[in-house]
């Protein structure tokens, strides 16, 4: 079996199991409620999902039975919940995660010690219980109400393939904020308050001197993509999920306008539950220049060529996938080499180099990570030998001056002896 057929049945295996990762168990404060997001569930059931809507006190609640997990996705709308019916708890969400499973976290004002404590694993530190993100300056007007609860927020993290767009309209938010830590690798702020916005419980004093989380250190939406590319939102509002935000025209800024919301959600969402941004590498392989078969190890100073496809997969749909900075490195104990890999434009990435002038066992390792896309690690191992006794030049330039002292010796030998030998 050829190797493009080879490839093309592993990249089909891939996406076939891709595409069957479309159950998402949503649990309500209240399963009576469900219409409060009968919009939202729309847009995932457009988008292929299938959707099981039950209350978080159900006590027939399981996310896994025998060992095997019934769903691909978690949606938690119960900021009150102080635990779970059935079999459900922090742990079983936490392995939910572990096992490369995604989870879509929406909390509000009144949000549990539970709740609290999941988003802390995930690394979002949700503000106080009855604290709520306010702002005086940019907040929106809905049903004529003045609200400074009411966030039109648009400050958006710089990653499309996460929030879509560009919107011209702002998100409307309501809730809670949250803190990130500036060192954090694996979580990215989405939707960040405005400057202008600050987080306060409404019946404590103000201390003095303030103490506040407020503009851009208020996070309201956090993405977290985990090292085996599980994936966890925390949205520090539920109500912008809800039909009332969705389809709400507000005023800011003067103006009466259709906020941005509703894509936002549907592609947040979608995000999530990797239905975008997801990259699949494979067919890694290396041959010596002029050659196509892969040998089973190099020579040092040889010239030979690297090259992986990489596919991006949206919505069960694979497209090439075209970026300038994935590299790779060849590995022993310290890269010798690290360089981008150029791409054709067909999702081959490639990369022709020499060798270095140094034996043992190397590896290739192609180890990307770009903010929004799932995390691609490869690694090849292969030993570089040094020449065989019969494969060095017959004679090294670098060795001439060693030439000419013994040639030079034997010609004094020779012209010392017949002096020696035929003078008086």
């Amino acid at each position: 079996m050829t190797r493009p057929l080879l490839f093309g049945l592993a990249l089909l295996a891939i996406l076939s199991n891709a595409a069957a990762g479309k159950s998402v168990l949503m649990l309500l404060q209240n399963a009576n409620t469900a219409e409060r997001f009968t919009s939202f569930v729309d847009g995932l059931s457009a988008a292929g999902f299938t959707v099981d809507i039950k209350g978080y006190k159900d006590s027939g609640l399981k996310l896994r039975e025998y060992g095997t997990w019934l769903y691909d996705h978690l949606i938690l709308f119960a900021p009150k919940a102080e635990g779970f019916g059935g079999s459900i708890d922090q742990q079983t969400i936490l392995d939910f995660v572990d096992s490369g499973h995604n989870v879509l976290l929406g909390v509000n004002s009144d949000v549990s010690e539970t709740m609290r404590s999941l988003a802390a694993e995930f690394g979002v530190d949700l503000d106080d219980r009855g604290t709520k993100v306010y702002d005086h300056f940019q907040s929106a007007t809905l049903d004529g109400k003045e609200d400074p609860t009411l966030i039109a927020a648009s400050d958006l993290v710089d990653a499309p393939v996460i929030v879509g767009g560009p919107y011209k309209e702002p998100i409307l938010f309501r809730g809670v904020a949250a803190v990130v830590s500036p060192d954090s690798e694996l979580a990215t702020v989405v939707l960040s308050a405005p400057a202008t916005a600050y987080s306060h419980d409404p019946k404590k004093s103000m201390l003095e001197p303030p103490s506040l989380m407020a503009g851009a250190a208020a996070s309201l939406i956090t993405a977290v993509q985990a090292r085996n590319n599980a994936r966890m939102v925390v949205s520090g509002s539920v109500e912008m999920f809800s039909n009332s935000f969705l389809a709400a025209t507000v005023t800011a800024g003067g103006k009466s306008l259709r906020h941005g919301s509703d894509d936002f959600v549907n592609t947040l969402t979608r995000w999530t539950f990797q239905d975008r941004g997801v990259l699949v590498a494979s067919n890694m392989r290396h041959h010596l220049l002029g050659s196509e078969d892969q040998p089973w190890g190099y020579r040092v100073n040889d010239d030979v060529e690297f090259l992986v496809d990489v596919m991006e997969v949206e919505g069960g749909e694979s497209k090439p996938y075209k970026a300038d900075d994935v590299q790779v490195e060849f590995i022993m104990l310290n890269p010798y080499v690290r360089q981008p890999l150029a791409h054709d434009g067909a999702g081959t990435f490639s990369l022709r180099f020499k060798v270095p002038d140094v034996y043992g066992v190397f590896k290739y390792v192609v180890d990307y990570s770009h903010r929004g896309y799932s995390y691609i690690k490869l690694t090849h191992q292969v030993p570089v030998r040094p020449f065989k006794h019969n494969e060095y030049e017959r004679f090294l330039v670098c060795a001439y001056p060693y030439y000419a002292s013994a040639l030079s010796m034997m010609a004094g030998f020779f012209v010392l002896g017949f002096y020696f030998l035929y003078t008086k």
